[in-house]
């Protein structure tokens, strides 16, 4: 095959051509798996000779035999999207891990409401929109689960080449969320003094320093939920979200909203839970305002990008300089790799009318679409998707 005499946009074509089939060789691969444990009648011994036969491991084998029941048997729309190209193996497994802990009538629930949108989203988006379907499928059995997973909240290491290490940190999200959050701000202080280590680091020692006791901060963690004032104060169930995990249960919600030194922000939604809009005039918006459009852009609004919001920078679709308004409507969550990519004239960025963020390649023309989720999670009786206005 000649790519020289190929555009750019046939080569994307090829690609997505490429990755549809590699997909569905993955499906035939596990239906594969599942006729030799049937015929074995055995999983072990099916295990010990796939191992041998694909000169793997008889774990690895093992987990292939597991994965592939699972999805036969807990995920069959999943399965079919696999078998079919549209849903590649990694996104097949966040829906297996996703749903591990919930009974087989369940699983099959979730994996009905979540297709076929489940296909459209990048890995980051696909796990809040299963955090949702769990929720709206299983609410009670979510709050059980979270308190048996806490039991399991342990502190491990493994030993790594050229004299290295890794430390694993096994904890709730919110516990998780906000260490990274204290650990990431250190960083950045510290990057602006001309610190000539890496990002990461900065994050490697400051952890170090910190645990070890050679260094103080009294920077601020900050934990960002959002949720019904109602759900807060105990008057209804309605789900809340933590950023940078997804929707989370009444009681996780007020167990963060009344177990830590919080302070809360009084937003006006619309029926549909999107935040109204807010406007300045000025050039740099106010923390009021760039605060709002990160509640309502939750991430990067560049399609294949999920860095969280209060990482991103405010940036004017319409430049400043070319009577472009410093407001909500006219300001877009970018992280500094993205927004650099958009001034570079790389992309052009678009709002929708429903929205959406419509990134458009200065090189393909092609256009990527990325929807904006709820401030407040809205549970429908149907098929769930990110955005309830689809």
């Amino acid at each position: 095959m000649d790519f020289t005499e190929m555009s750019t946009s046939e080569r994307m074509d090829l690609l997505n051509a490429v990755d549809n089939a590699r997909a569905t060789l993955d499906a035939a691969y596990l239906r594969a798996v599942n006729a030799v444990v049937d015929a074995v009648g055995d999983t072990k011994a099916a295990a010990d000779l796939i191992a041998v036969e694909r000169k793997s491991t008889s774990s690895r084998a093992g987990k292939d035999i597991a994965f592939a029941h699972t999805l036969a048997a807990k995920h069959p729309e999943t399965f079919t999207a696999l078998t079919s190209g549209e849903l590649d193996w990694l996104r097949a497994g966040i829906i297996d891990r996703a749903c591990s802990g919930l009974s087989a009538e369940n699983a099959r629930a979730v994996d009905a409401t979540i297709h076929p949108h489940a296909c459209t989203l990048s890995p980051g988006r696909l796990w809040a929109l299963l955090r949702k379907a769990i929720l709206h499928v299983d609410p009670e059995g979510e709050a059980k689960r979270r308190a048996i997973a806490k039991q399991g909240r342990r502190v491990s290491m493994r030993t790594e080449p050229d004299g290295m290490a890794t430390q694993f940190w096994h904890d709730s999200d919110e516990n998780i969320l906000a260490v990274q959050d204290r650990i990431d701000t250190i960083a950045r202080e510290l990057k602006r003094e001309d610190d000539p280590r890496s990002m990461n680091e900065l994050r490697a020692d400051i952890l170090r320093d910190l645990l070890l006791g050679k260094y103080s901060s009294k920077t601020i963690a900050h934990v960002y939920v959002t949720g019904n004032a109602s759900t807060i104060l105990g008057l209804d169930n309605l789900p809340g979200t933590l950023r940078g995990y997804g929707a989370i249960t009444a009681d996780q919600l007020r167990e963060i909203a009344h177990g830590l030194q919080a302070t809360w922000t009084g937003v006006l939604t619309d029926d549909g839970g999107y935040p109204k809009k807010m406007a300045e005039k000025k050039y740099r918006p106010s923390a009021a305002l760039k605060e709002f459009v990160q509640l309502r852009d939750n991430t990067c609004t560049f399609p294949a990008c999920d860095r969280l919001a209060n990482k991103t920078d405010y940036d004017h679709l319409k430049p400043w300089n070319r009577n472009g308004p410093t407001n909500s409507d006219n300001g877009n969550c970018e992280c500094r790799r993205h927004h650099r990519a958009k001034h570079s004239g790389q992309w052009k960025v678009e709002i929708g009318a429903d929205g959406e963020a419509i990134w458009t390649s200065a090189i393909t023309r092609r256009s990527y679409t990325k929807s904006r989720e709820p401030l407040v999670p809205v549970m429908a009786s149907g098929p769930i998707t990110e955005d309830p206005r689809s």
